[in-house]
């Protein structure tokens, strides 16, 4: 696939883009809305599937009745916001904050976790970001997996890096748990710039349940150039659908 240079705005347009992927980029319509209900709904389906202990001839109904509802959507065009496949079955390119699996509120993947920025909004500002893990995340029991813990922080410092006013890609995490992270109950990541040595960017962070730290963690991003980050939407563009 041949990747064409871009111009002046479109760079502009590009940097835009991926300096915006934590900030909103256009208020919910009602189709969002009934998308984040049914997003509601299936985070609670997970719940109760890992805790049920209905029969099996309920259980084949319930199964029945899921796929009607996958059938349903399935029969329906799928949406996508960059020109590509008209049938893709990737998420609209519209809000990195709806799609994202750690914050998305209509991806069942996602808790989803509340992130805010204590300070101006500066590379010297906080990243906070509010979870409580359910059963669904559950590694040592009772606890959440540190596989999640890991994927929290990066968005977590991937925020926080974006606050450099150039940001980038991860390029290396490393989490050191300290103590073990209760499932169902809220605990609290923090992450900040710790350097900027050109287009390095040093970002460190915490994890908090109340005054208990749970884990602690080092990250290095480097800042991404718009023909990269060009590239990469052209790529998501030409998945089979």
């Amino acid at each position: 696939m041949s990747i064409s240079e871009p111009t002046g705005n479109e760079v502009t347009q590009i940097e835009s883009a991926f300096k915006g992927f934590h900030i909103r980029t256009r208020q919910h319509s009602e189709i969002d809305a009934k998308r984040i209900e049914i997003t509601q709904e299936l985070r609670l389906a997970i719940d109760e599937l890992l805790a049920t202990s209905a029969p099996l001839e309920e259980l084949e109904e319930t199964r029945k009745m899921i796929n009607q509802a996958v059938v349903r959507l399935q029969s329906r065009p799928h949406s996508h916001e960059y020109t590509g496949p008209a049938e893709s079955s990737l998420a609209p390119m519209n809000s990195f904050l709806d799609r994202s699996p750690i914050i998305g509120s209509i991806n069942p993947l996602s808790v989803p976790m509340l992130m805010d920025i204590e300070g101006d909004g500066g590379k010297d500002s906080i990243v906070v970001g509010h979870a409580t893990f359910t059963a669904a995340y559950e590694g040592p029991p009772g606890c959440v997996h540190g596989g999640f813990i890991a994927a929290y922080f990066d968005e977590v410092l991937g925020m926080a890096q974006s606050l450099s006013g150039n940001p980038g890609m991860t390029v290396n995490l490393t989490v050191d748990y300290r103590s073990p992270t209760p499932l169902l109950q809220q605990v609290v990541f923090r992450g900040w710039v710790a350097s900027v040595d050109g287009r390095k960017i040093s970002v460190m962070g915490t994890l908090h349940h109340g005054e208990t730290l749970c884990a602690e963690a080092k990250g290095l991003f480097v800042s991404m150039r718009p023909e990269v980050f060009q590239r990469l939407l052209e790529i998501r563009q030409s998945q089979p659908t």
